[in-house]
């Protein structure tokens, strides 16, 4: 057996299924240790936007050699879980991820102490909530969280997007008009049939389809989480903040988000906090690496990996706050 052999097989992972109960949702999700005794300090995986959960990549193995645990579970109606997470709001996710936490705080093999989050995207809402609310979070890690509320951040990316994909100026900003009254609608208590129905004119325009939520349904959540404002929540946090962007993100502005984050972090007198633009990375702080000039796919560098140096900055940010 090679010396590479037998280190994984000493070292490798132990993934265990977990599940808890949130109200009527039996979510379940991986745990996954260190190999050596605990207990460990654990990080809970936060999902973005959209279906998805348990499947974090190359994350837990990388946190577990660090000796850093994790959570990843299924959100409801996705995998095992049950549930449907379409009928979520963000306050709704974040009492989710407190149970989540709670349920692992009791396990033996975990120090209930030192339970990080990390979120992305949508995620990184989701999970400083639930940090402003709970004082049983150690750490938190945002990736590409913006600081700003939903019309600005959706205003920002048709204004990026758009362009991308050829349309023109006066498309750009009929689509900006048409989410600002949108939003205004559904803020209001319209009913997202009703204001769906009040779109027909441009149900059909070519740049419709990069509108945030195209059918009823998909506008009855964006009808969720539009009045959210993250500042009053960012200035609530009292654990350690990681907040880490893409140079290259045409989602959220991230120019922006960094001044609101560190007027909020500086009002608040928080004392421990890094935030950090990753250079030429995009949403998902990825960078381009095919050849000729780099490609953004739908906001996304295709093909791209994870920028280098990003893993590392986070896991060695986890291991001084939780570390053991």
């Amino acid at each position: 057996m090679s010396l590479a052999t037998l280190r994984d097989v000493l070292l490798a992972p132990v993934r265990t299924a977990v599940s808890f109960w949130n109200g009527m949702d039996r979510l379940v999700g991986d745990l996954v240790l260190p190999a050596w005794q605990g207990p460990h300090p654990v990080a809970v995986f936060v999902e973005g936007a959209g279906p998805g959960g348990r499947d974090q990549g190359s994350w837990p193995d990388r946190l577990a050699a660090a000796g850093i645990g994790s959570l990843a579970f299924d959100k409801p109606g996705c995998g095992e879980s049950t549930g449907d997470w379409t009928q979520q709001t963000l306050q709704d996710r974040a009492a989710e991820v407190l149970v989540a936490v709670e349920a692992i705080r009791g396990l033996p093999e975990v120090d209930g102490q030192t339970v990080a989050l990390i979120g992305g995207s949508q995620g990184a809402w989701v999970a400083s909530l639930a940090a402003a609310n709970s004082r049983d979070i150690a750490a938190l890690v945002m990736s590409s969280g913006p600081a700003v509320g939903v019309l600005s951040q959706e205003f920002y990316r048709l204004g990026r997007q758009l362009p991308a994909h050829g349309f023109s100026r006066d498309e750009v900003s009929l689509a900006q008009a048409l989410l600002r009254e949108r939003l205004r609608r559904l803020l209001a208590g319209a009913h997202p049939e009703e204001v769906y129905a009040a779109e027909a004119a441009c149900h059909n325009a070519p740049w419709y389809g990069f509108m945030p939520g195209t059918t009823p349904e998909e506008m009855a959540f964006v009808a969720r989480v539009a009045g959210f404002d993250p500042v009053p929540v960012l200035a609530a946090i009292g654990c350690p903040l990681l907040a880490l962007y893409g140079q290259d993100d045409v989602f959220i502005p991230v120019e922006e988000s960094l001044r609101v984050l560190e007027r909020t972090l500086a009002a608040s007198r928080h004392d421990d906090h890094d935030l950090v633009v990753v250079p030429h990375a995009d949403h998902g702080l990825r960078v381009f690496t095919g050849d000729g000039p780099p490609q953004l796919v739908y906001g996304h560098y295709s093909p791209g990996e994870i920028a280098p140096g990003v893993l590392e900055l986070i896991v060695t940010w986890l291991d001084r706050r939780i570390g053991r």
